[in-house]
């Protein structure tokens, strides 16, 4: 009998179409407490915002300069084409960050799925990095990881916890292996189903392919709320901090 975890992947996985959720009304008291937006109910205060702000910024001036657009760091960011784009790019950005920690709750590799939780983390890694340094281990990496690699390995971390309990899953129900094969012929591509390294292998791959379908799946399900009267009052200035 296929395990009903399993099945309910499959069926995630096999489905087409992505749900688009129009943004909800911004809620009470958005605006005193600096808060950006809100995804799922959870706040993206504005330091979490110009956090994903400064890792878009180069794309977006790279666009502004090939579309030959005229950026005036002192515009309203919702009067200038680049502002919105910085904007649009940002939330994106602050949207990605939000789900993945939020998944990552529910898989309990972390209790916290908030911005300022993963600051504290990051400063708890750091301070245990550098003791380690000073007494002459054995580190990987650099001795401080500034918080965009920490928080990239967090979450890589969390995601290979989950494909691994996902590659096993499927290793172990040979036939929702093969109905996932079956369903994606590439991911097989080059391998003998009858050779039982080359199905670890394929549901392995597998395993890869359905937890970033579940996440874009997050992603584009997410209810996500812009709060306008704070980005109203910024330059783009006030974004990027020059």
């Amino acid at each position: 009998m296929k395990r009903p975890y399993v099945a309910a992947c499959i069926a995630l996985f096999m489905a087409l179409g992505f749900c688009a959720c129009a943004p909800a009304p911004a809620s009470p008291g958005a605006a005193k407490n600096g808060t950006a937006m809100e995804v799922n109910g959870t706040p993206v205060h504005a330091d979490e915002f110009r956090y994903c702000v400064s890792q878009v910024r180069a794309t977006v001036m790279d666009t502004a300069s090939k579309k030959g657009w005229v950026v005036d760091d002192t515009d309203p960011v919702r009067d200038s084409r680049a502002g919105e784009l910085l904007v649009d790019q940002a939330a994106a950005r602050c949207v990605d960050g939000v789900v993945r920690r939020q998944g990552a709750v529910a898989l309990t590799f972390i209790d916290d799925a908030s911005f300022e939780s993963l600051v504290e983390r990051w400063k708890a890694d750091k301070a245990a990095r550098h003791a380690s340094s000073q007494a002459g281990e054995v580190l990987y990496g650099p001795v401080e990881k500034t918080l965009e690699q920490y928080e990239f390995q967090e979450m890589a971390d969390a995601a290979s916890e989950q494909e691994k309990a996902d590659a096993a899953a499927l290793t172990g129900d040979p036939g929702a292996l093969d109905a996932l094969t079956r369903a994606r012929p590439e991911a097989a591509e080059g391998l003998d189903m009858a050779v039982p390294e080359d199905r670890t292998i394929a549901a392995q791959i597998l395993a890869r392919e359905m937890f970033e379908s579940t996440h874009d799946r997050a992603v584009d399900d997410a209810e996500v709320t812009m709060n306008e009267s704070w980005l109203s009052g910024l330059t783009i200035s006030d974004l990027v901090g020059s």
